[in-house]
């Protein structure tokens, strides 16, 4: 039986170099923000970041990855060729969305294991159009099961937790139909095994998570219900231990999350999560001070050159039957 490694990472404005090719409203409202953010700053960052994905499970890396704040295609390419490793096959399954920044969400999966069949998105506006919901469907090449994976950055707190907060109500409630629309889109029916990860900027007790996308802390409640449910792995994290996946000041955050359907939770599923996997993955490499994510920043604002992200990359295993 084999196992699928998947992890999660925010990659923290993984922009192309300041004079790259891009749409003129996008290099207007990018000038600033990316004064000084040379070819070889890009550089260094993706060397930074690949050097912590692949030090991900043991050194092996992850077989899946799903990633946010990547500009393009182009530079996650360049991120896939880094991780590279013998016995890998990379291959990004790209997505470009209307965001404003230009940041997207988007998969690096090792070819080898994983084929990707159909991809799809659902865009979320709120005034604009904020960061795609995108989803893929995978097939395991050994045993030929069949998961959905779908990527998430929800709408940032930077206007205020709580003024902000309708803006994931609305992007948590459209998930939670986009989940019941794949739930009802094969032909096993509603136990398609369908795993969320993201950085969904808020934590698994808000109300955007609990109400809206109706995640759960108990696995029962998911594996009885009618509605599209979803169990939150995160809960047995949120302890003094494992504060979170970023800090603001003081505050840790469970920002980063994976989500499951009772498809993933069925012993008899042709892949599941193995829920007792999931880790926040904060070696000594990539802390900062007070044991923070040890950010990259930028010229414009600052940056540090032995810095990776402002977030910590999730992992979770699956195991294909």
């Amino acid at each position: 039986m084999p196992d699928i490694r998947v992890a999660w990472y925010n990659l923290e404005n993984l922009f192309d170099h300041a004079t790259a090719d891009r749409h003129p409203d996008l290099a207007r409202t990018l000038r600033r923000e990316l004064r000084g953010w040379t070819v070889a700053v890009r550089d260094r960052k993706l060397d930074q970041l690949a050097r912590v994905v692949r030090a991900m499970f043991g050194g092996a890396g992850p077989d899946l990855l799903g990633v946010c704040e990547v500009e393009n295609e182009r530079v996650l390419g360049m991120l896939a060729d880094r991780m590279a490793m013998p016995g890998r096959n990379y291959r990004v399954i790209g997505h470009d969305s209307r965001d404003t920044r230009g940041i997207d969400v988007s998969f690096i999966m090792d070819a080898n294991l994983l084929e990707a069949e159909n991809t799809g998105h659902q865009t979320v506006v709120k005034r604009t159009a904020t960061r795609d919901i995108f989803w893929v469907d995978l097939i395991v090449r050994a045993t030929g099961g069949v998961f959905v994976a779908a990527a998430n950055h929800w709408p940032s707190r930077t206007a205020g937790q709580y003024e902000s907060e309708p803006f994931r109500l609305l992007t948590g409630e459209t998930l939670s139909v986009v989940v019941d629309e794949l739930m009802h889109g094969f032909d096993i029916g509603t136990n398609i095994p369908i795993l969320l990860m993201g950085d969904f900027n808020d934590e698994p007790f808000n109300r955007s998570m609990q109400e809206y996308l109706l995640g759960a802390r108990d696995r029962g409640r998911v594996t009885r219900a009618r509605s599209p449910r979803v169990l939150n792995l995160m809960w047995p994290l949120m302890s003094v231990r494992n504060p979170g996946t970023h800090r603001f000041g003081s505050d840790w955050n469970m920002l980063d999350q994976f989500l499951v359907t009772r498809g993933m939770l069925r012993t008899q599923s042709l892949v599941r999560v193995l829920p007792e996997s999931v880790e926040i993955f904060r070696p000594e490499l990539i802390r900062g001070s007070g044991s923070a994510p040890r950010r990259f920043g930028r010229p414009s604002r600052g940056m540090d050159r032995d810095g990776f992200s402002d977030h910590f990359p999730i992992a979770v295993t699956l195991r294909a039957n």
